[in-house]
């Protein structure tokens, strides 16, 4: 069996840990990964099966706003978001399809390259059916809706989430290689120390979610 995402590797495991694995249990290490693989995900909010691989999100309803240039400025769930399917506003039982592309296929949306957001200029509104919606201040200052269906996530998983999965899987082969829960084993002046403990967690936890806030935040998942 090999892991579900991809994160990490054996291998990566074997060099943050300095040890070589015998390969009649790489299956088991497998089965770690890939449980370390959704904590990531469920950590960071990315919880379908493909997880930070271009996750696709079907008509997800967010609130937005209209910034002071008139500009629809829509706030996704998941971020960074990487392309745009379908967007619509919502107003009670009223809903207008905006146009995604002009005639010459030119997207009219734009996604700063934060990818955190994605902004409608007010200037290239384009609805496909029949509406009175002229520009998007006449809705600034009343409560409305978006739906959106887009993709976000990464193409490549950054190293930094590649380390932090293997430290997921570190501290639970270190816990299963330390039956007897020692914190550390001295033999004269050497000290081998396993974990350190702090309101429950390893080292190795603490280490993984410091590494992941900063994804957890820019997410939107705080």
């Amino acid at each position: 069996m090999a892991s579900t995402l991809g994160y990490t590797t054996e291998q990566n495991l074997e060099n943050l840990l300095l040890v070589d694995i015998d390969s009649s249990f790489s299956s088991q290490i497998d089965t770690w990964i890939n449980a370390s693989e959704h904590r990531v995900n469920n950590y960071l909010g990315f919880t379908t099966a493909s997880g930070l691989w271009n996750e696709s999100v079907v008509s997800e309803k967010n609130d937005c706003r209209v910034d002071g240039d008139g500009n629809l400025v829509i706030y996704t769930r998941k971020r960074p978001i990487n392309s745009v399917s379908a967007i619509s506003i919502i107003k009670g039982t009223d809903s207008i399809d905006l146009d995604l592309t002009d005639s010459t296929g030119a997207t009219r949306y734009i996604i700063p390259v934060q990818g955190n957001v994605i902004v409608y200029p007010t200037f290239e509104l384009s609805t496909t059916s029949s509406t009175t919606l002229y520009g998007f201040m006449q809705v600034k200052y009343s409560r409305f809706y978006t739906k959106v269906s887009y993709i976000a996530g990464y193409t490549s998983i950054p190293e930094d989430i590649q380390l932090a999965t293997t430290l997921f899987t570190a501290d639970t082969f270190m816990r299963q290689a330390n039956k007897e829960n020692l914190v550390s084993i001295s033999q004269g002046r050497i000290t081998k120390r396993w974990q350190e403990l702090r309101d429950g967690e390893s080292n190795y936890i603490r280490e993984a979610k410091e590494i992941l806030n900063h994804y957890k935040i820019a997410s939107g998942y705080w």
